[in-house]
């Protein structure tokens, strides 16, 4: 397929502008986190790498990191789970009204603002007005959602209600582009659905898991509006972005950018390895 020079350096143009901006934002990020550049201090010193040793070295921050890793597993483990479970579900169904409205249905908490999402769900695990209603008097449980350690593990349950929607629908549109022949000609050889299912359609849809991974442990990593909304800065639930929130806002700048640093480190361990593999398989491959 021929492109003209004017109409790929009408795609590139853009490219280059947000590449621009995009790594000048980063090496600012670098001068801020090696300068003691903050209204708190008498001008601006050069500090070196001694802000990323105060970062790596504060307890604060260790337990930031360890959360938001240990959310981004259990939110890419059972997002996928959910997420898949309901594609299934809704895959099965021959109507194309009845698929849209459930991918609708399911779509609709990502709809909402996170601090929308937040509010409301911190009324859901109000120990005395929320949930706990049906709870107690039908299971005789009565827990303290947002107490202590149990509101991390409640922010990662919400977090799954609000993202499972999304998973679902990258690995329904997986389902709908696996070669239609393939399973017609399981049909033909009387295959089941489940058969169907589990050894052509999910199969053939690595590309929706892989998708569905990086844009769930990216949600997690970027992690904000939750857990500031439901319970602000709790100690419990203080994610890597929180912990750049709070420097930022108690004017330590250059602990706030080398810890910005730190975020953008995690995210390109993720992102770049699937950037790879798609100019490998797709921008190669039209060359």
């Amino acid at each position: 397929m021929y492109i003209s020079n004017r109409v790929f350096l009408s795609f590139l143009l853009p490219v280059i502008v947000f590449s621009i901006l995009l790594y000048y934002g980063i090496l600012w990020n670098v001068y801020i986190a090696t300068h003691d550049y903050s209204p708190l201090s008498k001008g601006e010193n050069y500090i070196g790498f001694n802000g990323f040793k105060e970062v790596f070295s504060s307890s604060e921050f260790k337990g930031a990191f360890k959360r938001t890793i240990m959310w981004a597993g259990l939110l890419v483990v059972a997002g996928n789970t959910v997420g898949l479970l309901l594609a299934i579900s809704i895959y099965q169904f021959e109507s194309a009204r009845m698929r849209n409205t459930l991918t609708t249905l399911f779509l609709y908490p990502l709809s909402l603002s996170l601090v929308v999402t937040g509010i409301i769900w911190r009324w859901l695990y109000d120990q005395y007005k929320g949930i706990n209603v049906i709870l107690d008097p039908v299971l005789g449980l009565n827990p303290s959602w947002l107490e202590g350690s149990n509101a991390f593990w409640s922010l990662v349950l919400t977090s799954i209600w609000v993202y499972a929607g999304f998973s679902a629908m990258i690995y329904l549109a997986s389902f709908y582009n696996v070669d239609r022949s393939l399973v017609e000609s399981a049909m033909i050889d009387g295959a089941g659905t489940l058969t169907i299912l589990t050894r052509i359609v999910i199969p053939n849809s690595a590309q929706g898991f892989i998708l569905s991974t990086i844009f769930l442990a990216l949600f997690a990593i970027q992690m904000f509006d939750l857990p500031y909304s439901m319970l602000f800065l709790n100690p419990f639930t203080e994610t890597m972005v929180m912990y750049i929130f709070s420097k930022f806002v108690s004017l330590y700048l250059y602990l706030a950018s080398a810890a910005a640093i730190a975020v953008i480190a995690v995210s390109a361990v993720i992102v770049i390895p699937y950037a790879l593999y798609g100019i490998r398989r797709w921008i190669l491959r039209i060359a």
